[in-house]
């Protein structure tokens, strides 16, 4: 396999920790490392396009100066087929359509014209920009280093959340639903120490959609052994969608059937599900992601 040669400028270092736990380096700066490792032992005629999207789009407002990019990525050999990872929630914007160009998206977002996949909008008097653009060829989960630990805590907790509720109206209507029901716990900033003990505890970790499809509580949750419940609001977008049956690990529901959330917890079968979480947690880190980026680029 082929890693295409990256002007540096196209591989900034990343700048700022997200998740706070997390190394400061982001998915297309480590898996750009498996690469460097492996890729003489990959037999196949798709080229890797090193780029570390989010770095340079947040260093470059955003996304707003990025000309040399677009510039850049017209160059390319439209005779031959490339492939990159991005873990920016919208994506990788384009000015012109890069047919040949695969993408691994831990954010859900696939090849995008900026103007017309993120939107303004209005919720509870906060004006917010939204992503709802074009989803990626692959999903693969929002993931970092180090990995998020398992404790072994006694689940006296039933469904909690923590987090901020102003990345998407869907976080609103989700509390505001349920936060009158004693078995739901809502916790706004806490520290890693107890955002990690409280995940740990409870059996099933609410986990909606942000700016982005997708969050990086999905991938804490499983491997917390939490029974995630992904909300999702304008499009449904999971990782490992082709080879994983979510129904048998996790709950999938839509914003607009959160008031039988409740009712549907009571019928899950508690201990069935977090035995199958116990059995997909590989997929969920940089050696089974990697595997999994191996395999589909192989075939």
């Amino acid at each position: 396999m082929i890693i295409e040669n990256v002007p540096p400028i196209f591989q900034p270092k990343y700048t700022s920790r997200y998740p706070s736990y997390s190394s400061g380096k982001n998915m297309e700066e480590i898996f750009y490392e498996y690469f460097l490792k492996e890729h003489t032992n990959i037999q196949n005629d798709l080229i890797y396009l090193p780029i570390f999207w989010t770095s340079y789009y947040v260093i470059n407002g955003y996304g707003e100066r990025i000309e040399p990019l677009y510039q850049w990525l017209n160059k390319l050999d439209k005779n031959k087929q490339y492939f990159t990872i991005v873990q920016y929630a919208s994506g990788i914007y384009i000015k012109e359509d890069i047919p040949n160009l695969i993408v691994f998206s831990g954010g859900g977002g696939g090849l995008n014209y900026k103007k017309n996949s993120v939107r303004k909008e209005n919720f509870y008097s906060l004006t917010r920009s939204i992503f709802y653009g074009n989803i990626a060829d692959y999903t693969i989960p929002l993931i970092c280093l180090p990995s998020f630990p398992c404790l072994d805590l006694k689940r006296d907790i039933y469904c909690s959340f923590m987090g901020t509720f102003g990345t998407h109206k869907c976080r609103f209507d989700m509390r505001n639903s349920l936060k009158n029901n004693s078995n739901f716990l809502f916790f706004d900033s806490v520290s890693y120490e107890k955002y990690n003990q409280i995940l740990n505890k409870s059996i099933f970790t609410l986990a909606p959609r942000g700016y982005g499809y997708t969050s990086f509580r999905i991938y804490e949750a499983i491997l917390a052994e939490s029974i995630p419940i992904y909300i999702w609001e304008n499009k449904k977008v999971l990782p490992f969608e082709d080879i994983l049956n979510w129904e048998e690990f996790s709950i999938v529901i839509n914003i607009s059937e959160i008031h039988n959330l409740p009712n549907l917890l009571e019928k899950c079968n508690i201990s069935e599900m977090q035995r199958k979480l116990k059995t997909v947690k590989r997929y969920f880190t940089f050696d089974g992601t990697f595997d999994y980026i191996k395999k589909t680029i192989k075939s």
